[in-house]
Parts: C-alpha cells; sequence; structure tokens
C-alpha cells in the first residue's frame, strides 16, 4: 500500500472513532474512555510516523516546505489537545466541548492533507517511493504503538 492510502486508512478509522466519540455522552465513561485511548494513543502514533516518514522527506528533498510545515504545525495543536483532553474526566462537560473542537482542527487537517498537499505529493513522488514509504509508515507504526501501550500486570508478573 502507498503512502497516500496508507495515510488515508488511518484518515477513515479516525473519522470513524471521532464518529462514534461524538455520539457518546458524559454517562458512557467506559466507552467514552476506551474510544478516547485508542484514539489518542493512535493519533499520537500516525503524527509521529508521518512527520518521520512523509513529511521530512518532502520538507527537505522536494521543497514543499511551506506545506510541511504546515502540517507539522497542525499536528502539534492536535497532540496538545489531546494531551490536555487527557486531564479532564470524560464525564465532564469542557471534555465534550473540547473534543469537538479537537475533531474539527483533526477534520480540516485530513480534508486539507488529501485534497490539496497529496496531489502535489503525488507529481513528486515515485511509484517506487511512495510505495516504500507506506511499507515503512505501516512497519514504524506498529512499533510505536507497541512501544506507547502501557505495561499490564501479566508483564510485570512475568519478569
Amino acid at each position: 500500500m502507498n503512502i497516500f492510502d496508507r495515510i488515508k486508512k488511518d484518515h477513515d478509522e479516525a473519522r470513524e472513532v471521532m464518529s462514534k466519540l461524538k455520539d457518546t455522552t458524559a454517562r458512557a465513561e467506559k466507552t467514552r474512555l476506551e474510544l478516547f485511548t485508542t484514539f489518542k494513543n493512535d493519533m499520537w502514533a500516525h503524527h509521529k510516523v508521518e512527520e518521520a516518514v512523509f513529511y521530512n522527506f518532502l520538507r527537505d528533498v522536494t521543497k514543499m516546505s511551506k506545506d510541511s510545515y504546515e502540517a507539522l504545525n497542525e499536528h502539534h495543536v492536535a497532540n496538545g489537545l489531546l494531551e490536555e483532553l487527557d486531564t479532564f474526566p470524560v464525564t465532564s462537560e469542557e471534555w465534550g466541548v473540547k473534543f469537538g473542537a479537537l475533531s474539527e482542527i483533526i477534520e480540516h487537517h485530513m480534508d486539507e492533507e488529501e485534497d490539496d498537499f497529496f496531489p502535489t505529493a503525488k507529481k513528486l513522488l515515485s511509484k517506487e517511493t511512495a510505495d516504500l514509504m507506506g511499507e515503512r509508515f505501516d512497519a514504524r507504526k506498529k512499533v510505536v504503538l507497541a512501544a506507547i501501550m502501557p505495561m499490564d500486570e501479566k508483564e510485570f508478573e512475568a519478569a
């Protein structure tokens, strides 16, 4: 899967989880917390790997620096809101409002990436480079997700 399809796959999954989260209420504490934890970890890993595999190359090699810096800054803002949301109880009204704002930022970023950034980048990347980036993105994201998952009691017992 090339880098564009791989990133789009993550975007589609993020849209689905955001929709589910928006449909929850403060009373659905367990569901909201589980969905948010998955979403937060996936977004954080997605952003870090996308920056390392995709944006750094485009910024430095193809001179798409302005667009790359804009995307990196959008990641920074979204990650800050993710971390901030992590400090609020998911049952609070403020959490719901803040998640709505985060969703708008992420939706805007994904739409802009798919509609504006991808077409330009597709003209600059060879098929081979796009395919390799997709493979590297997938492999690295799996490693990052595994690394940020909290250890459970069974892992401590095995030690």
